[in-house]
């Protein structure tokens, strides 16, 4: 015969009710009490009827999270984050990698929707305009962690990214490179990668710099289209000294072929990230990088993914985490003639 709540207040010497506001993580209960009724769960082995829960409290104590590449080390460092502060409010977490796709992250929506989920967050490379009208429509909570939504409805938790990329433009060109690379995101990315390249734009204009065209390739994120942004940028400016690349992936993959063709790091390019994963710190030459804190973009969000379950206003529900330049082996000052002529 199944154990039921009221097995659990006789045990513990409680009432039913009090029994239902421990297992909902009240803090109306006294500390002792919460621990005889804890332990009478464990003795009886009572199994929470999560059904039953949602319809008395209205709550599933459920955060989804659609993410885009779970490969992503960035991205791992977020979910970290997203989990163990949602563990510490009492949620758990139902996780969807969408690739960036936007058909799969509005069936996730819809399966999300359709499982009483609480709140979601959502980090994408690709913010379309059609996600963001089904999420206003879902009428769930939800917290953005890719990038800056100017809707004022949408809340959101990022990195500067505009301010993050002009200073890294700032650091080189204060370190003498006057042709620097640029391997972007997506065309189709139009957060992070299109705040990123207003920064690169906003610096070169402000250094009296051109930025042309051809100084600009195309990634997606990973470690095989920065080698192939690096070749394609090569093979068009035979008088680059630096490249900056969207994130840390990348600009691993534009070393690995700049190494391949001979070409000395930083000695004749340098090269510079964006994120500050774990790896930059290990490949050789160390990696030059923009670091922000994938775990407290997950924390953050939850945090305020939490207020919006709850109903409390807030005061800004446009968060950024700090960021900062780590200065490591991959670049240096350049002192005017590129060294050694490429082809």
């Amino acid at each position: 015969m199944a154990v039921t709540m009221k097995d659990v207040a006789k045990l513990a010497g409680v009432s039913p009710s009090t029994v239902s506001r421990v297992l909902n993580n009240s803090s109306l209960v006294k500390e002792d009490t919460a621990r005889r009724v804890m332990e009478a769960v464990k003795k009886l082995n009572y199994e929470i009827n999560d059904q039953a829960r949602i319809l008395r409290t209205n709550s599933s104590r459920l955060i989804g999270m659609i993410g885009a590449g779970m490969e992503n080390p960035f991205l791992a460092k977020v979910l970290k984050g997203v989990e163990n502060e949602a563990r510490q409010r009492n949620y758990n977490i139902i996780y969807g990698d969408s690739d960036g796709e936007l058909k799969l992250e509005l069936k996730f929506l819809k399966i999300m929707k359709q499982r009483k989920i609480d709140g979601i967050i959502i980090i994408s490379a690709n913010i379309y305009s059609s996600l963001l009208e089904k999420v206003k429509e879902s009428e769930i909570p939800v917290v953005f962690g890719s990038g800056y939504i100017n809707d004022p409805d949408i809340s959101c938790v990022t990195v500067d990214n505009v301010t993050a990329a002009y200073e890294a433009v700032d650091y080189l060109v204060n370190n003498g490179h006057k042709k620097i690379g640029v391997i972007q995101g997506p065309y189709s990315d139009a957060v992070a990668s299109a705040e990123r390249i207003k920064g690169v734009r906003l610096a070169f204009r402000n250094h009296g710099i051109e930025l042309d065209d051809k100084l600009i390739a195309e990634g997606d994120y990973t470690f095989e289209s920065g080698y192939t942004g690096a070749k394609e940028l090569l093979s068009r400016n035979n008088d680059l000294t630096a490249i900056f690349a969207f994130n840390d992936e990348m600009a691993i993959g534009a070393i690995r072929y700049l190494q391949e063709s001979g070409i000395s790091i930083p000695r004749d390019i340098s090269v510079i990230g964006f994120d500050g994963i774990d790896l930059s710190k290990f490949v050789k030459p160390a990696l030059t990088t923009v670091e922000q804190s994938g775990y407290e973009l997950g924390s953050k969000a939850v945090e305020m993914l939490d207020s919006l379950i709850q109903g409390k206003p807030l005061s800004n529900n446009k968060i950024f985490i700090p960021h900062k330049l780590v200065e490591r082996e991959s670049t240096e000052m350049h002192f005017g003639e590129v060294v050694g002529k490429r082809r």
